[in-house]
């Protein structure tokens, strides 16, 4: 018997955002939320304050390394910087978005989330001290100052997919096929040259910050379990230290207890007391 279809199991296949939203990994839904609010909030707030009230806002939350680095030690600039972009030049963030969707969920479902949160603040975090340090000890005090958007942040996870998957072949163009490694650092180069052309004066100091994020993505991928497992060590050398530490001070309170009851309390020195008493604090502490 021949099975009849009317077509009834067809599903409407129609794009949703929510649905699209909710199919990526949390953090990269979040940091793709928040950055879009971000830029929705900037636009209203250019057209409510006029570009003089605007500048003060973008001096408090974007990067201006002379704060960072000078008097104020504003540091929350280099966290803050990340979910800012170009109000003058929506090309930024809609390329830095488009990046960021195309590779980021990829690279936290291999790395899960814990370490892509460490991987893309770290990145950011790096790029901007990057142009900090090229600001305060390398460029004229003529360049320019200010540095936002998260171009540093998603160029580290372009450096982590490359890590990933280097041999993957990708369609650029959805047409020429091209290996990962290959592909990720064309599109680094032409991020970093999107951000140049994207100012009015060439900017050298964006140029660096996002060169060192993804340098810092590349490290992060190289050095990780290097820098993990010393740490491990380096607590487990802590931790045995501490027992030792305590063997060896158990031993001796039950020598002076021993004196105590075999002399009396009289027989013991101040020093005998002092160390008694710091013994017994350090008891308590641990049980308490």
């Amino acid at each position: 018997m021949r099975e009849s279809w009317d077509g009834s199991e067809i599903v409407d296949r129609r794009w949703s955002l929510r649905e699209f939203l909710r199919n990526l990994p949390p953090v990269s839904r979040w940091l793709l939320i928040i950055g879009i609010v971000a830029f929705l909030a900037q636009v209203t707030l250019w057209f409510s304050l006029g570009e003089q009230g605007y500048s003060k806002v973008v001096e408090i939350f974007g990067l201006w390394p002379t704060l960072v680095l000078g008097r104020k030690v504003w540091l929350w600039q280099l966290v803050t910087y990340m979910f800012l972009h170009s109000v003058n030049n929506p090309l930024h963030i809609i390329f830095n978005a488009f990046i960021f969707v195309l590779f980021a969920p990829e690279v936290e479902r291999a790395m899960a989330a814990k370490r892509f949160s460490v991987l893309y603040f770290g990145s950011g975090i790096v790029a901007g001290l990057f142009s900090c340090i090229f600001l305060r000890w390398i460029a004229s005090p003529e360049s320019p100052q200010t540095v936002i958007g998260a171009s540093g942040a998603i160029l580290g996870v372009l450096a982590a997919y490359g890590s990933i998957f280097p041999n993957r072949v990708l369609h650029l163009f959805m047409i020429f096929p091209i290996k990962a490694k290959h592909c990720v650092l064309m599109l680094a180069a032409v991020e970093i040259l999107a951000v140049v052309a994207g100012n009015n004066n060439t900017n050298p100091i964006a140029w660096f910050a996002h060169a060192g994020g993804f340098i810092a993505g590349l490290l992060f991928m190289r050095y990780e379990w290097t820098v993990r497992s010393m740490l491990l060590r380096s607590i487990e050398r802590h931790y045995d230290r501490e027992l030792e530490s305590d063997r060896q001070l158990r031993e001796r309170v039950d020598e002076l207890l021993v004196k105590v009851k075999r002399d009396g309390l009289a027989s013991l020195t101040w020093r005998e007391h002092a160390f008694l008493r710091r013994a017994s604090k350090r008891f308590k502490k641990q049980h308490s």
